[in-house]
């Protein structure tokens, strides 16, 4: 094998290692909602959203089936439509999501749409020339750099946790919309945080996850702070607005559970 060929493979290889990356950093379980009894146009778009982050994955995929890349200017133009789209998506939710959660979408959608539309690019092959080369690489570096973040802030909140609990029976949740956390999965960076507002788009009701400990002197309960990454204590539970106590019950077995 001739030393172009070898970079060529080692290059191939290291994208699909970062498009699988961004693949378990920000996809999703899918929502049962998006499917509903009927598959509509929403239920179409809601799915091809929820698709994004597999996008680099795709393209490795097509690439690698065709035997001559597409056009550049075809791949281009692609990832301009893809970025630009994913952008103003990402604006119209953080619009709607609550005040503290706006940072967090807009990181969130971002990245995605950087790394889905970079992986596009290299559909193009050779023909890209060195500025779009570089751009591709840039976008799908900072996405898996990104997605890696999202995958280990599940660790640090499973050790935060493991050490606010000090052996005490605990539970972790999801406070807007309150569900409790079933899965490491759903410990991810992009996964344990909430967009949910309140009753006004301005309202803050919502934790972007709880933890409740059974201590000896009574229960605790911790907010998880994805910009501080470690839970912090909530003093007063019974003053928020949207209820804390019954989001979930501690167990000394939470995490064989999960």
């Amino acid at each position: 094998m001739t030393g172009r060929g070898w970079a060529q493979r080692n290059s191939v290889t290291i994208r699909a290692a970062c498009a699988a990356l961004i693949a378990v950093g920000f996809l999703q379980l899918i929502d049962a909602r998006i499917l509903g009894s009927s598959i509509g146009v929403f239920s179409i778009l809601a799915l091809m959203v929820w698709a994004v982050p597999l996008v680099p994955l795709i393209a490795i995929l097509a690439e690698r089936l065709r035997k001559t890349p597409v056009s550049p200017v075809l791949a281009k133009s692609a990832s301009i439509a893809f970025l630009l789209s994913g952008v103003l998506l990402t604006l119209i939710v953080s619009a709607f999501a609550s005040p503290k959660s706006g940072l967090m979408v807009m990181f969130h959608g971002g990245a995605l749409s950087l790394g889905a539309a970079a992986s596009l690019l290299f559909l193009g092959g050779k023909g890209l020339g060195p500025f779009a080369a570089r751009a591709a690489l840039s976008g799908m570096a900072v996405a898996t750099v990104v997605a890696l973040w999202s995958i280990l802030a599940a660790v640090m909140v499973v050790g935060h946790a493991n050490r606010l609990a000090a052996g005490a029976p605990f539970c972790i949740a999801h406070h807007g919309p309150s569900a409790q956390v079933r899965s490491i999965w759903d410990l991810r960076g992009f996964s344990f945080y909430t967009t949910d507002s309140g009753y006004k788009l301005n309202s803050g009701w919502y934790f972007h996850g709880v933890m409740i400990v059974d201590k000896e002197g009574g229960r605790q309960y911790f907010n998880w702070s994805p910009r501080r990454m470690r839970f912090e204590r909530i003093e007063h539970p019974g003053r928020f607005i949207a209820p804390l106590r019954d989001l979930c019950e501690p167990s000394l077995e939470f995490w064989s559970e999960v």
